[in-house]
């Protein structure tokens, strides 16, 4: 059962597409590439900058903290 805020993926596995940091819509490709094995995404453009999403603090809920408060200052 997938409620509104998950989608089925090519290979199966469910996409979350809201980041878990400020529950902004994200696509299940974003969700797939730079979220975490369960394609959870805990940071996204609306609470990262770009340079630390790359660097992979989307899939980790204590990187996306703490840029987060960054982002804030």
């Amino acid at each position: 059962m997938n409620t509104s805020a998950e989608r089925e993926t090519d290979d199966g596995t469910v996409a979350d597409t809201r980041c878990r940091n400020c529950d902004g819509f994200v696509t299940p490709q974003f969700a797939r590439v730079f979220g975490n094995n369960r394609n959870e995404v805990y940071g996204c453009f609306e609470c990262m900058t770009a340079t630390e999403i790359k660097k992979g603090s989307a899939n980790h809920p204590e990187a996306a903290e703490r840029a987060r408060q960054d982002l804030r200052r």
